[in-house]
């Protein structure tokens, strides 16, 4: 009965609009298509001509949108020796432009222009050999000074107090290796002042408070180095990839970060932050003619830009093991990685299974094994790939179980990999797997903040928005066999790095000999 009484106000939701001649009061303009079939959710779609793609999902159950634009730049598009851009420059994209976050941008510019001199100044010093110290700290001075000049016409943060004062929830953004996402929800009555903000953003940004903004993420790069976990998986990507750009840090290299410039950022975004090179989404409570008339009113006179080119080098095989240490005081661990072939390879899908079966949780076999079995191991894990638009890493995690060592957790570990190349799982236990992730599928899109991030993320970054749904239908074709062909294909030495995480040796000097017998 519960379910009955509900459809006709599902059904109420759905229903389109009808104006008093009769005629959609919401019809699409040329050029706009609504998903028809069942099996995905009625997306429209409509792309402008400047190449910013739209993609708008009604959901009428709470008077509310959320937003997502996705940008295909991230950490493997850092310049050569700019590492850190894409992030330090999603940073820069929450402070205001030239109307917001300003008392006289004229003025305003002029007092950036003596920041960016004094910041030349400095670095230029700072990168030689042997700095002077005492024109180093008068430069630092002037810097200093130039800042707060420049400080006199910043409005502090009023380009978040703006979405504070409408009625923000999850103003936020990230940066991958692969791609930069900005999102957000509001009010549905302000949609409109989403696509004003949004564009001003985005085709007026100011860098401004560029060098501070630099500081605090060249103290977050410090902070990961000093955190065992994150150092060790850092150490276990740059080691295992000598040739592609994803072996640099998400955050950058310390070297790079120190010498960004405001006018190395201003660079990026031009190349970058284009219509042409990105996707927005709206999800929620909204007439998807008015999403694309003020679309086409705020956004349409965004100018396309020349996106550099994206054909990175290609990662050499490997042909080798390799392995390493790395001490700090910490418990101990091990990370393990494997060169994957990528999403355009079929084969990413069976090795999707591999690392489903073995670390899907308490039936995995990792769990099975080695937690539960052999309690050599506090936990296992794994994860098929890092990244989306190459060719990446398959990772293994583990740590031991006192008192077994990490050495003991890495042949537990292998026994299972092999174990899994001549025993593969069952087509019972590839069902679950894969009705275990359409089921979260399906659960991300009751947010409409998670859906708008994904449906945007997707059509930029891989081409299409219904990807996760071709994901499902892909893993669907996956059989037993395939997934132990996978991992004896993978899965080997030759394709193995693997770094521990270990104490630090002691070096004490030994103490003098005590005679036999003799006690202290």
């Amino acid at each position: 009965m519960k379910s009955m009484a509900l459809l006709p106000l599902l059904l109420l939701c759905c229903a389109p609009l009808y104006a008093a001649d009769g005629k959609p009061a919401d019809e699409l303009p040329p050029g706009a298509a609504r998903e028809t079939d069942a099996k995905y959710p009625p997306v429209i779609t409509y792309t402008l001509k400047n190449g910013l793609k739209l993609l708008i999902l009604e959901k009428h159950f709470s008077p509310t949108i959320s937003y997502s634009i996705a940008f295909k730049v991230g950490g493997v598009d850092s310049p050569k020796g700019k590492t850190g851009l894409p992030h330090l420059f999603e940073h820069m994209a929450f402070k205001g432009s030239k109307t917001v976050g300003t008392k006289d941008y004229a003025k305003e510019k002029l007092a950036l222009d003596k920041v960016d001199l004094a910041a030349a100044a400095f670095i230029e010093e700072d990168r030689k050999p042997e700095p002077d110290a005492a024109k180093l700290a008068a430069l630092k001075k002037a810097l200093n000074d130039a800042e707060k000049e420049a400080d006199a016409f910043i409005v502090k943060d009023e380009f978040t107090q703006l979405y504070k004062n409408f009625g923000e929830n999850g103003l936020n953004a990230a940066t991958s290796y692969d791609y930069t996402f900005y999102l957000l929800s509001l009010p549905a009555n302000r949609l409109e002042t989403l696509m004003a903000m949004e564009s001003d953003r985005f085709k007026n940004s100011v860098l401004r408070e560029f060098y501070r903004e630099r500081s605090v993420v060249m103290e977050e790069k410090r902070m990961y180095d000093s955190k065992p976990e994150q150092a060790l998986m850092e150490k276990l990507i740059t080691t295992a990839l000598e040739a592609h750009p994803y072996r640099d840090p998400l955050v950058g290299w310390f070297d790079d970060l120190k010498s960004l410039t405001r006018k190395d950022a201003a660079a990026f975004y031009a190349k970058y932050y284009a219509p042409n090179n990105a996707t927005m989404a709206i999800v929620g409570d909204v007439k998807p003619a008015e999403v694309i008339r003020l679309a086409e009113k705020y956004f349409g006179n965004w100018k396309p830009a020349e996106v550099p080119s994206s054909d990175y080098t290609k990662e050499p095989p490997q042909g080798t093991e390799k392995r390493f240490d790395l001490f700090f005081k910490a418990n101990p661990s091990l990370r393990m990685a494997f060169h994957n072939p990528g999403y355009a390879n079929p084969d990413i899908y069976a090795l999707m299974m591999v690392s489903e079966v073995l670390s899907g949780g308490k039936t995995g076999r990792f769990y099975r094994n080695l937690v539960e079995g052999k309690q050599v191991a506090l936990y296992a894990a794994s994860g098929a790939t890092i990244s989306s638009r190459y060719p990446s890493l398959f990772i293994v995690v583990g740590a031991p179980k006192a008192p077994h060592t990490s050495e003991e957790v890495e042949t537990a570990i292998w026994e299972e990999l092999e174990k899994l190349k001549t025993e593969p799982p069952t087509a019972w236990e590839l069902e679950k797997i894969v009705n275990s992730y359409e089921a979260e599928m399906v659960k991300n899109l009751e947010s409409t903040l998670e859906t708008a991030q994904s449906l945007a993320v997707s059509q930029q970054v891989m081409g299409d928005w219904k990807f996760d749904w071709r994901v499902t239908e892909e893993l669907r074709k996956v059989k037993p066999e395939d997934v132990s062909r996978a991992a004896a294909k993978y899965l080997v030495r030759s394709n193995y790095t693997v770094g521990f995480l270990k104490p630090p040796l002691t070096n004490a000097p030994a103490g003098p000999a005590q005679p036999k017998g003799e006690t202290k």
